[in-house]
């Protein structure tokens, strides 16, 4: 019996990535670095998180510094939109589990957008991680006293896949409409989550 529901921002709750990929067009120009042309160029290299990218833009430990004081101050200034269907699925959802939202955001970002939208109530638990999710994960099966087979992880990214495991959760689902994933490295997907919608058929499917 499904209990409780971990939701990722970026890419789950909110269309935000070519936000970013604006954020890093600032990041690149200060640090003299070159960008893709393109967001789906950008999206490509950006890779498994914010440090593979750095990687792959060839920043060194000081830029990656100053790049990530840069993205704080700026990504702040701007209104993702909060992807179709979202709202609804949280309002089915929090009638009938807990929900939590895990980032790899800001949480000053996250909690003003939330409140924007009007949906940061519907989450009892908020958490920003920087690093891996995993330890955020098992802090909050220890709080609300849950086995791993209680939880459901919504993701959009092989690293929210890889934490999930790491943190023993049975049942993760990643999106098709956010940021995007290598689907040779997710094994388990069963679901098709083309839209936000479709989070409620596949949540029925897992706890019937």
């Amino acid at each position: 019996m499904i209990k409780l529901i971990i939701f990722d921002y970026d890419g789950v709750i909110v269309d935000s990535f070519s936000n970013v990929y604006d954020v890093y067009k600032i990041i690149c120009d200060e640090l003299v670095v070159t960008l893709p042309d393109t967001v789906e160029e950008f999206r490509k290299i950006y890779g498994y998180d914010f440090r593979e990218c750095y990687k792959n833009l060839g920043l060194c430990s000081e830029k990656q510094k100053r790049a990530m004081e840069i993205f704080e101050k700026e990504i702040i200034t701007k209104k993702p939109d909060i992807f179709d269907g979202v709202k609804e699925v949280l309002e089915w959802a929090r009638e009938r589990y807990t929900l939590t939202l895990v980032s790899s955001n800001f949480l000053e970002e996250i909690s003003k957008k939330l409140k924007s939208y009007d949906i940061e109530n519907y989450f009892s638990m908020i958490v920003s991680s920087e690093m891996d999710k995993t330890k955020e994960f098992i802090t909050i099966l220890e709080k609300y006293n849950l086995k791993g087979d209680e939880v459901i992880v919504i993701g959009d990214r092989i690293s929210d896949y890889d934490s999930g495991k790491k943190a023993g959760i049975e049942h993760i689902l990643l999106v098709e409409y956010g940021w995007g994933y290598d689907k040779h490295k997710f094994p388990e997907c069963k679901f098709i989550i083309n839209e936000p919608l479709h989070l409620i058929d596949a949540i029925r499917e897992i706890d019937k």
